[in-house]
């Protein structure tokens, strides 16, 4: 019989190559098998859902040229809404709207609404039965509400810009300076249009 004697280094090179063979085999096993036997494995696998709403339901309402319901692609923006409606009406401004907030499903677009007609036009009194919709507060009019200042207002319109639309009036809690009894008593006083 033949006896072999390696050294350390050798002893080290042939485990590298018997690996390496190893592998080697391995992989050509596996990527050879028959289609059949692979599709029968991936049929097995899990198939990833698809997300329940891949389109938004927007309502564009008031000065446009074709107010509706439109159905536009996630992540779409204010300005897709008011594009899907053939854009404002000729005069009316839009300044005053944020057309690069992304929608969310099953809300309305107004446009053109929020002006006073003339000065002669007073704003109605802030009541529990004259709500401020509080996406669409000024910070003069969030002043006028009971223990809001102006710092505690600006705060309100920082997070309505932050997260781009305020879906319940319960999300103002999460503001500094509106805890406890101070948001109990303007929560009459606000709603989510």
């Amino acid at each position: 019989m033949f006896e072999f004697n390696f050294t350390p280094d050798q002893k080290r090179g042939l485990i590298i190559i018997f690996a390496a063979m190893l592998g080697l085999a391995s992989f050509y096993y596996f990527n050879s098998r028959p289609a059949a036997e692979q599709s029968a494995v991936s049929i097995t696998e899990p198939i990833p859902q698809q997300s329940i709403a891949t389109e938004l339901i927007i309502n564009v309402a008031g000065k446009v040229q074709n107010p509706g319901v439109y159905q536009l692609p996630q992540g779409s923006r204010v300005i897709d809404a008011l594009n899907a409606a053939g854009n404002q009406l000729k005069g009316v401004d839009i300044s005053d709207i944020n057309l690069a907030r992304v929608l969310v499903d099953g809300e309305q677009i107004l446009i053109g609404a929020n002006k006073q007609q003339g000065l002669k036009v007073k704003p109605k009194k802030i009541t529990a039965d004259n709500p401020l919709d509080i996406n669409r507060a000024t910070l003069s009019q969030l002043d006028t509400l009971p223990g809001i200042g102006p710092v505690t207002g600006q705060r309100i319109i920082d997070y309505r810009t932050k997260v781009g639309r305020i879906n319940s009036i319960d999300e103002l809690k999460k503001i500094s300076g509106l805890g406890g009894a101070k948001f109990e008593e303007i929560r009459l006083l606000l709603r989510v249009l």
